[in-house]
């Protein structure tokens, strides 16, 4: 019964996106550099995340047998709240472009995205992070830090 009250709920969303563009990429720069890459950086320089990053590459280059030195669950949670504190710490300062981003890849106003229920913004901010053209941008701007 419960599966049924939330395929409901998540059918009807009242919001639907548009695919993302070149007119929506400043927006996104701006709202990236507010929430501040130099301490995105700052994060990746702890040994403990070096040492994921370099147990992540050799697991995907087939060398992760060996499962001793293999990242531990403390510190993947580690990098998470790592990042997590600096995007929360940062966010409030890119509050306008977060709405405006969200309305203008929307079809709703700001107004109406400010209005939306603490359930119905966040899974909104989620979607539009899931989109495959997002996750596309992310990649390529990765690249300036490869």
């Amino acid at each position: 019964m419960s599966e049924a009250i939330i395929e409901t709920t998540a059918a009807a969303k009242p919001y639907t996106f548009r695919q993302l563009g070149g007119e929506d990429m400043f927006l996104m720069f701006r709202i990236i550099g507010k929430i501040g890459v130099k301490e995105f950086n700052a994060c990746f320089e702890n040994d403990g995340i070096r040492q994921l990053i370099a147990g992540m590459a050799e697991e995907k280059a087939g060398e992760g047998e060996d499962k001793k030195n293999a990242p531990s669950a403390v510190t993947y949670i580690a990098v998470i709240l790592e990042i997590a504190d600096v995007i929360f710490k940062n966010l409030p300062k890119c509050e306008d472009e977060v709405f405006k981003l969200l309305s203008q890849t929307s079809d709703l106003t700001i107004e109406q995205v400010k209005a939306l229920s603490l359930a119905q913004f966040t899974e909104m901010v989620v979607d539009f992070i899931k989109k495959e053209e997002f996750r596309d941008f992310i990649k390529v701007v990765s690249k300036l830090f490869g």
